[in-house]
């Protein structure tokens, strides 16, 4: 089995990806987009990626790669697991000291999930592409002046030292990752539709119209999200997520829609095990 993810090691996109699969081949990938290629050219049995932060929120490329692989490009793979990562920042360095610190490197993401710590620090913030690339530069510094805001995984990998804990601001920030791929998972946990579509958005009350079907039926919404279609000016698609296995109103909801496209139906993970 082989899969993609977004790398490089360390990251916690690797992490997740630990938690789902164990110990098999990874692809490391430099993109989320490099991730949905792979998958799409069946290089890869299986893709994780990131969707969404308890913090942050969305993660727009994973949703816009979504559409324009399964609306535009009508790929056959779909989301058919789902993976919590605990988002713990470390501050990682071979320096004794937080007061020698002068510059620090993570990702972009990172900045606002650890304000209370670097409120008081008189340092430069370098943005990387990814927590684990801040290690690896941090693994290589040879001025003896830099750290990474990075895992306990890269840590590890990297060899470097944790001067200081868990530093974000928030102890329950997470991150919720997709498993993307054409074959099923042996999951438990109760069953969750995805679900993508666009709607006549010349019909007043088109959207109303879709809830009022799904309230009709006593079903659960978990997540509503929209992103420009890119098929039409101020022309929108909805991500929709449900309790659920969505058959009971795929037809309803067919009828109402321009296009209607199940992205998958797979296991809720516990949101306690994270």
């Amino acid at each position: 089995m082989k899969v993609a993810f977004l790398g490089p090691l360390g990251t916690y996109t690797h992490q997740a990806v630990t938690q789902q699969f164990g110990d098999i081949e990874l692809l490391p990938q430099t993109s989320i987009g490099d991730c949905f290629e792979k998958l799409n050219a069946k290089y890869v049995d299986y893709a994780v990626v990131p969707f969404e932060n308890s913090t942050n929120g969305q993660v727009v490329f994973t949703y816009d790669l979504l559409r324009d692989w399964l609306l535009r490009s009508n790929s056959s793979f779909k989301i058919v697991a789902e993976q919590f990562v605990s988002i713990q920042h470390n501050l990682l360095s071979n320096l004794k000291s937080i007061d020698d610190i002068k510059t620090i490197y993570s990702h972009p993401q990172v900045w606002t999930q650890v304000k209370n710590f670097l409120k008081d620090l008189s340092v430069v913030k370098i943005d990387v592409d990814s927590t684990s690339k801040a290690a690896e530069i941090v693994s290589k510094d040879t001025t003896h002046t830099a750290a990474a805001i990075s895992s306990y995984m890269s840590s590890k990998i990297y060899n470097l030292p944790i001067l200081k804990k868990n530093i974000e601001d928030n102890s329950n920030n997470t991150t919720r990752f997709l498993v993307l791929g054409y074959d099923s998972l042996e999951e438990s946990g109760e069953v969750t539709s995805s679900i993508m579509l666009t709607l006549n958005h010349d019909d007043p009350g088109a959207l109303c119209d879709i809830l009022v079907k799904f309230k009709s039926k006593g079903i659960n919404l978990t997540s509503i999200n929209s992103r420009p279609s890119n098929i039409k000016q101020w022309q929108y698609v909805f991500f929709i997520e449900m309790m659920g296995d969505v058959s009971v109103i795929k037809n309803e909801l067919k009828e109402i829609c321009l296009d209607f496209i199940i992205l998958g139906t797979f296991k809720r993970k516990p949101i306690s095990n994270v």
